[in-house]
């Protein structure tokens, strides 16, 4: 799928309206974790109409904790109420990526360090246990659970770094991360860059390695490599030309 069309444009896409099912527990927060977790994998792309009666008849709800769930999402900046009072996924805000990417390598860096230093062997064991499942999910490539196990490793190592401020910001990166991931990982799967397996699975044992030696320097290090070939390779991508490709003979 071209990078042009999760970027949202002027167009707007129509909600998928899958198979209707109860819903159990408060439906507000049902609906709003359900509709996150689809919008921050990418499996309701930037620019979908977000239909309050569509999604009424999908949860089986009334339109109020429908509209709640919406609001909470709005607030996250995942999606956008138009002047029509109607409600989109958010587009990605293509100017803002330099900036989502200088703060990302930052937190990256500092949190690894600081986890060397202040873990403890209860989340050692979390982080080595999330480094496994994200090495199988890497090797079967399973795209969603990768982004997913991605997140839960770094915010892991955030909470190991024993400041709940950077763990927070370190959750805003990457939830707001999760979607740009998606999309460079979405790339990458139908091109077929081979070199993306042995890249996460030998750059996040790097960061557990480090970690487990308490070894703050090499942490850092560890964390920086892991950053900067996704940020390098995504920078790529956005930049890419087509057209450089096509042969004019």
């Amino acid at each position: 799928m071209a990078q042009s069309e999760r970027s949202g444009g002027n167009a707007k896409k129509s909600v998928a309206k899958p198979e209707r099912k109860p819903v159990r527990g408060s439906g507000a927060d049902t609906v709003y974790q359900t509709l996150r977790a689809e919008i921050l994998t990418l499996k309701l792309e930037p620019g979908t109409l977000l239909d309050e009666t569509d999604l009424a008849e999908r949860f089986g709800l009334s339109r109020s904790p429908i509209r709640e769930a919406l609001i909470r999402l709005a607030a996250e900046g995942l999606v956008k109420t138009l002047r029509n009072r109607s409600s989109i996924v958010a587009p990605f805000d293509m100017i803002a990526i330099p900036s989502f990417l200088d703060a990302s390598e930052l937190l990256y860096r500092l949190t690894t360090r600081l986890a060397a230093t202040n873990r403890t062997q209860a989340q050692l064991g979390r982080i080595k246990q999330l480094h496994d499942q994200h090495s199988q999910a890497t090797r079967e490539r399973d795209m969603a659970l990768m982004i997913r196990l991605n997140r839960e490793f770094h915010l892991e190592i955030a909470g190991a770094s024993g400041n709940a401020f950077y763990a927070n910001w370190m959750r805003q990166l990457l939830d707001q991360g999760q979607r740009i991931l998606g999309s460079y990982l979405l790339d990458v799967a139908e091109l077929g860059d081979h070199d993306l397996e042995s890249h996460w699975i030998d750059t996040h044992l790097g960061i557990v390695s480090a970690i487990e030696a308490r070894d703050a320097d090499a942490a850092e290090a560890a964390g920086m490599r892991d950053f900067e070939t996704i940020a390098i390779r995504m920078q790529e991508r956005l930049t890419e030309r087509p057209s450089k490709r096509l042969a004019l003979k």
